[in-house]
């Protein structure tokens, strides 16, 4: 190629990479200015209290001039909600467990938008088709409180032992993301895997059985201050969320047999009613400011982001993480999930 010719293509690739940088700060401006002229936005499970949720919206008003409003709900519940709210849209973005992604897909929920971080995003963390992507992760893990319970479980089969007699708290994995990811992580500990969750069954019929799963109990913050958990199978930041609002004596314990990282998809609703202000927010969630806030907040980043040393000494040592199950893909994940409410409800009695 001429050197002439290959100065005019070069300045020619370079014009356009300006355009394209244009293009997209133009996209950026038209999003705050059409989000300011909204004026609000509507999320669903998204309460102040979860992975620093609350600094992070704060954050998304100041910088798009919006004001936010969040309905505590679980994944379940935000599907119902979402469908029965088709013609009267209430919700813009959403945060659902991987494990009810499936079912938001197939009933055509979700609203496809790909996040200004887009393409720094790993492709298992995100849609191809820009329906989802997922911000963090968490890890299934026990919260002890250390004045009721002398000795720490290290594994799940630790938590079958007779001295956690009526102590551990979990929830119904029917309609909770926690307690799904719990029953995978005890199929795995146990020889099961995404394909075979029946070992993860039998081990909660069998924690059930021996009378160690508090019965009657929900699994919240005011039951934990109160003394009704002892001990509770929960995410790991939610758990160090926990131990800091209550004050009390909790250790987050990573069972060493193996564990489930679980998923969280944020998403745009297809109806949303402030759709600028839901890509704004989403823009804020995963840059690179977001997901530091993600940290502080105990959450895994699934972006590689550089972490201060101050979050990075407030999270567990990266060295108990080193049996972590992450879903395979949607479709086996959401296969698994099925099984798991299948096998429960014929366990449940």
């Amino acid at each position: 190629m001429p050197t002439r010719t290959l100065k005019y293509t070069l300045s020619a690739i370079a014009l356009c990479g300006l355009a394209a940088a244009a293009a997209h700060a133009q996209d950026a401006e038209a999003i705050a200015a059409g989000a300011a002229a909204e004026g609000k936005l509507v999320s669903y499970g998204m309460s102040d209290d979860w992975v620093n949720l609350g600094a992070i919206f704060g954050k998304i008003e100041d910088k798009y001039k919006v004001e936010h409003a969040d309905t505590d709900m679980t994944s379940a519940e935000q599907i119902t909600h979402l469908l029965a709210e088709k013609d009267a849209p209430v919700m813009d973005i959403a945060d659902i467990g991987y494990d009810f992604l499936g079912r938001l897909l197939d009933e055509k929920l979700a609203g496809a938008y790909r996040n200004a971080s887009w393409d720094k995003i790993e492709p298992r963390f995100k849609d191809e088709e820009g329906r989802w992507a997922s911000a963090y992760w968490g890890a299934i893990a026990f919260l002890v409180n250390k004045d009721q319970v002398k000795e720490m479980p290290a594994t799940w089969n630790d938590l079958l032992k007779p001295a956690y007699k009526d102590m551990v708290c979990s929830r119904d994995p029917r309609v909770s993301t926690y307690a799904t990811a719990s029953v995978l992580a005890a199929a795995l500990a146990n020889g099961g895997s995404e394909e075979n969750v029946q070992p993860g069954l039998d081990w909660f019929k069998s924690l059930r059985d021996s009378g160690n799963l508090r019965q009657g109990v929900v699994l919240n913050v005011a039951s934990i201050q109160k003394g009704e958990c002892p001990i509770s199978i929960v995410y790991d930041f939610d758990g160090m969320a926990k131990r800091d609002a209550t004050g009390l004596p909790l250790q987050v314990v990573i069972p060493s047999d193996g564990t489930v990282g679980m998923l969280f998809a944020q998403y745009v609703s297809a109806n949303a009613p402030h759709p600028n202000a839901a890509k704004g927010a989403l823009d804020f969630l995963f840059s690179d400011e977001g997901q530091k806030m993600l940290a502080e907040g105990y959450a895994h980043p699934t972006r590689d982001v550089e972490l201060s040393e101050a979050t990075r000494a407030k999270m567990l040592p990266q060295d108990q993480y080193g049996k972590v199950h992450f879903p395979s893909d949607l479709k086996g994940f959401s296969t698994a999930v099925k099984a798991i409410v299948d096998g429960w409800n014929k366990i449940a009695g």
